[in-house]
């Protein structure tokens, strides 16, 4: 998106937290940690208010140092920014806001939006409430609604990447501004010419079958569904299958421990890493009945893998029941396992909706959907 803003020839504020070994968001133009020199909005400076051709604009980006959430390392919590990170923001002069997160840096650009009378966008991605449940914190999911409702109650807009996560937060008391801020995908990267034999074999050695997860290894992803699952297609299939796990996280060390047959952990992978793993399995399965979008599952659908997923969650928009792969009942093994099955035992039933997924992902374009996104500015913050 900021890349996107930027060669439309936008100025662009990020405000982020400063993770370790993390690439700067922006290209070379970018100002980290400090206010660019002379900064003004976008309507003040003369930038323009389109996208002419050749345009070029400018990123503003400050980090804030973090912590890491106990029971989510990955995620770092910032501190709340201090008055010359106010200062800068206040000399950036944004025309528009948009808080792309509900923690602290989220809270306080809603405070500074609200303080300074700038249209504020604010974005809905994880289900934190679900996300509790997944973690024995259940009880907590209705005072989370109470502070998610809070949160994005003054937005003029407040966008979540699937029809389904926009139903989910309208019958949850959201107000009615809510719009789908879809994902797309970067089609060359994830592509099924990366596909590697020599990788598949180092992934599951001896597999004919080779199933795929791709995300965090925890139990907000229903990972014991897909562990549970496995055995039983292990069991009926006609030929060796093999699950590999691509990810890390909190279940990690149990699924070693435990020594799955048939299952093997690939840790965390990124870039060109990844879209090898992708291309090197056959069908990608994925039991979570708690995400907003699923970006891993338009990732495998890019790749050419059919998906096994559930009927619940933003994985709903994404995978086309018998045409992409299947949509199970949430939580039911039984269904999971055989739709799994179904795939391992037709090579030819698995080759066409491989086909078909490629097919779909290629028209979910990154340029198409983040034009969504700036019609929206324009539309809540006038022109610029």
């Amino acid at each position: 998106l900021v890349r996107h803003l930027e060669e439309a020839g936008h100025e662009v504020g990020v405000i982020t937290t400063r993770a370790r070994g993390a690439a700067p968001i922006a290209g070379p133009g970018a100002v980290s940690n400090s206010a660019p020199s002379g900064a003004q909005s976008g309507a003040q400076s003369g930038a323009p208010n389109g996208a002419p051709n050749g345009a070029t604009g400018s990123v503003f980006e400050l980090r804030l140092p973090g912590v890491p959430v106990p029971v989510y390392p990955e995620l770092l919590l910032p501190r709340w920014p201090r008055p010359r990170e106010r200062r800068a923001l206040d000399a950036f002069d944004p025309d528009v806001v948009h808080c792309a997160t509900e923690s602290v840096l989220g809270w306080w650009g809603r405070r500074w939006a609200i303080r300074s009378g700038r249209p504020l966008v604010t974005s809905f991605h994880t289900n934190f409430p679900a996300y509790a449940a997944g973690y024995g914190l259940g009880p907590a999911a209705g005072a989370t609604w109470q502070l998610l409702r809070r949160f994005h109650e003054p937005a003029l807009r407040t966008l979540a990447p699937s029809h389904e996560t926009v139903a989910d937060l309208a019958g949850h008391g959201f107000h009615p501004r809510l719009e789908v801020w879809s994902r797309g995908v970067d089609a060359d990267h994830f592509h099924p010419a990366r596909r590697s034999e020599a990788l598949r074999e180092r992934l599951a050695p001896g597999a004919d079958t080779v199933i795929l997860y791709v995300g965090r290894l925890a139990p907000e992803k229903r990972l014991a569904l897909l562990l549970e699952a496995f055995p039983l297609v292990r069991a009926r299939a006609s030929t060796d299958v093999g699950l590999v796990l691509v990810g890390g996280g909190p279940m990690e060390a149990d699924i070693r421990r435990a020594g799955h047959a048939g299952v093997h952990l690939a840790g965390y992978r990124t870039g060109l890493d990844l879209a090898r793993a992708y291309a090197s399995a056959d069908l990608f399965a994925f039991p979570s009945d708690t995400e907003t979008f699923g970006n891993v599952v338009l990732e495998a659908m890019a790749s050419g893998l059919p998906v096994v997923g559930v009927d619940r969650g933003g994985v709903r928009d994404t995978i086309a029941h018998g045409v992409t792969g299947f949509r199970t009942p949430p939580g039911e093994v039984e269904p999971f396992a055989e739709a799994i099955l179904d795939l391992v035992e037709h090579p030819f039933l698995r080759a066409r909706m491989g086909t078909k997924a490629r097919a779909e992902a290629e028209g979910r374009s990154w340029p198409r959907i983040l034009d969504g996104v700036v019609d929206i500015y324009r539309e809540t913050g006038g022109s610029t």
